[in-house]
């Protein structure tokens, strides 16, 4: 589904909650701050989310120029405020005192107290997700430069910036280097031709390294031939004990061959002994000798 699509389809999803009074807000805010009883304040946090998503949205759309310097897209920072709106909620006060005491001022509107907890998240989340760290107070600037330039049609320079701002011209430098910072996704530097990832293209930690397989396959291939000069059954045991993935045990051997598990275990470290004479023999550059049957017997 495309972006596009999905946004719409959350839109019409929390449309069919309607926005509350404020005396309903005061009613939640009551039952959230002072009630027992876990499913009231459950279903009263849920309520006031619920009648809230759409204060989201229009926190939202006040940073929707920032998302192209992020490679954010409108559901990330939607899920985000959606977070802040949820911990506002479980901490909304409607009745909270000023800090001379006064008690006759105006319940506070949920709206007022969530939308900087709803902020604070979209805006960390922007952050994090750039490459390039851009300092808090920028985002302010940004605002502020975009503000000044709608009001005078962009025809206010540098110099003027600069004043009205009270920056230097480094500053204003600076403070639009950051607002220009875009970051490249590494999706973005495969083919567009091509259906592979570019995880398809980075080494696995999980996998064996392909140099460590080839040695490993070409040990398991020589021990294979040097293992041709033992007797059959002394091969066979030590195939089924050291190359088999479900190794079974000397007792299992004892059964399958009808000898005892002592004699498999002879029969094995004999086998074992016979290879490495075998293979130092081979590196003195001395032929070794055939191993008979009744080796193994």
């Amino acid at each position: 589904m495309k972006e596009s699509d999905t946004y719409s389809r959350y839109l019409a999803d929390i449309s069919r909650y309607e926005r509350i009074t404020p005396e309903r807000e005061a009613e939640l805010s009551q039952v959230i701050q002072t009630c027992t009883n876990e499913e009231q304040v459950e279903a009263a946090v849920s309520e006031l989310i619920h009648s809230n998503l759409r204060l989201v949205i229009h926190c939202q759309k006040e940073f929707e120029k920032y998302r192209s310097s992020s490679r954010l897209n409108a559901m990330d920072l939607i899920a985000e405020g959606n977070i802040g709106l949820m911990k506002a909620a479980k901490n909304f006060n409607s009745a909270a005192n000023d800090p001379d005491g006064a008690t006759d001022r105006e319940p506070i509107r949920f709206s007022t107290y969530a939308c900087k907890c709803i902020k604070s998240h979209m805006i960390r989340a922007i952050k994090k997700a750039r490459f390039i760290h851009v300092p808090e107070h920028h985002f302010g600037y940004w605002g502020e430069i975009e503000k000044l330039q709608n009001e005078n049609g962009n025809s206010l320079t540098d110099s003027e910036l600069c004043d009205r701002m009270d920056l230097s011209g480094e500053a204003l430098a600076c403070i639009r280097m950051s607002a220009g910072s875009g970051i490249c996704m590494l999706e973005e530097l495969t083919s567009e031709d091509s259906d592979n990832s570019w995880s398809d293209f980075i080494a696995s930690e999980d996998s064996p390294c392909p140099s460590e397989e080839t040695e490993r396959h070409d040990l398991r291939a020589f021990l294979f031939n040097e293992m041709n000069s033992l007797a059959p059954r002394t091969k066979q045991i030590i195939t089924m004990l050291y190359f088999n993935e479900s190794a079974p045990t000397l007792k299992d051997l004892s059964n399958m061959f009808g000898i005892s598990s002592e004699r498999c275990r002879q029969i094995c470290v004999q086998g074992l002994t016979s290879l490495k004479r075998q293979m130092f023999a081979r590196r003195k550059g001395i032929e070794p000798t055939l191993h008979s049957e009744a080796f193994a017997a």
